[in-house]
């Protein structure tokens, strides 16, 4: 299971923020997900290919021009669908052939029953998802790998909780984080089977390499304290289900109060976001039940 996506967004949009090196490239598909483009002297890195062919392709369109005959990387942070859905558009008989990438976990799931389970309902529901064909990485690796790109270097850290396949990408010289789901504005994003001590390192590992700018996939911001914000949410939904007696109705949970506290106002959030604090406090609570 993964976190529920509402928008569904047919364009894209480019775009950036304030201090953010030009060769790392913004793109948005609505509220839906975010895909980054990274120009190193020696490779082009497309961080996660969107939710849809379509979408991909309009990525792949923006940024065309300027490979300048570079070879070609696209990465899967995790392989949830609104990360992977576009892949197909890196293989031979897509918009733009090159080396797709994943780890070995991510490609785990891919195989799994389950994706295309899902990806055969979503086709029967939605057109949009008809021309989707789970394509798998032509390479994999299981542990954390570097990316070295001339004046750039990319490391994949493994930052599991949102899922177990999680990895996120660190740019030191840039001083900048894609996050990709392990971060997230204006809460992270939890189900019941993710791993809530994972989770916690996760955001306390990148947290600890001091970014000045994070992007995350979802909620649109830079800020480099999200990883701190994410913490202190999830220690106040553990504080309170333990005073509450685990009731996931006690009056310090309520979403409003929490989007408050957090400096967010419901009207600036997507709706979405309302369940998936109900599904973090539930999480929450199996994990208390563990510990």
């Amino acid at each position: 299971m993964m976190c529920p996506m509402t928008d569904q967004a047919d364009t894209v949009q480019e775009f950036s923020h304030v201090g953010l090196d030009p060769r790392v490239r913004c793109f948005r598909a609505g509220e839906e997900v975010d895909t980054f483009v990274v120009f190193t002297e020696r490779m082009v890195v497309y961080v996660d290919t969107m939710s849809t062919p379509n979408l991909m392709r309009q990525v792949i369109q923006n940024t065309r021009a300027d490979l300048n005959g570079r070879p070609v990387v696209a990465l899967n942070t995790h392989a949830d669908w609104d990360h992977v859905y576009g892949n197909q558009e890196f293989g031979s008989g897509g918009a733009l052939p090159g080396l797709l990438m994943a780890s070995q976990a991510t490609e785990g799931r891919l195989h799994r029953a389950q994706a295309q389970e899902r990806l055969t309902a979503q086709q029967a529901q939605d057109q949009r998802f008809r021309e989707v064909v789970l394509t798998h990485p032509h390479l994999t690796f299981s542990d954390t790998i570097t990316l070295h790109g001339g004046d750039l270097t990319l490391e994949l850290l493994s930052t599991p909780g949102h899922k177990p396949d999680h990895f996120s990408v660190w740019i030191p010289e840039l001083r900048t984080l894609l996050a990709g789901d392990a971060a997230e504005f204006p809460l992270p994003c939890l189900t019941a089977d993710s791993d809530l001590t994972a989770m916690r390192a996760s955001l306390t590992l990148m947290g600890s390499l001091a970014p000045r700018i994070v992007l995350p996939c979802h909620g649109g911001t830079c800020t480099p304290g999200l990883m701190n914000t994410n913490l202190a949410y999830l220690d106040r939904l553990t504080e309170e289900l333990e005073l509450s007696g685990g009731q996931s109705d006690a009056p310090g949970l309520a979403y409003e109060e929490i989007l408050a506290w957090l400096g967010a106002s419901p009207q600036a959030v997507p709706d979405f976001y309302r369940q998936f604090h109900n599904d973090a406090i539930e999480a929450t609570r199996i994990w208390l039940g563990k510990r």
